[in-house]
């Protein structure tokens, strides 16, 4: 539901990169990412995550980390 609704916000945004990483094959690099719960979103030092991330959500954090949306 989050990467839906990520890519949904970005669609027309090709200078917003999104880097999506497989916690199975590199658990090491998501845990010193900072990274303990499903879904997260992170840029910078800036985390989201949650259960169920509503959209508004997504949004503020997108806006919050500075990305034009």
């Amino acid at each position: 539901m989050a990467r839906k609704t990520l890519y949904e916000l970005i669609d027309n945004k090709p200078e917003i990169d999104v880097e999506e990483v497989d916690i199975i094959t590199n658990p090491v690099r998501v845990w010193k990412d900072g990274i303990r719960f499903i879904p997260t979103l992170k840029s910078g030092d800036k985390t989201l995550s949650g259960v169920f991330l509503s959209r508004m959500e997504i949004q503020n954090f997108l806006k919050e980390a500075g990305l034009q949306l």
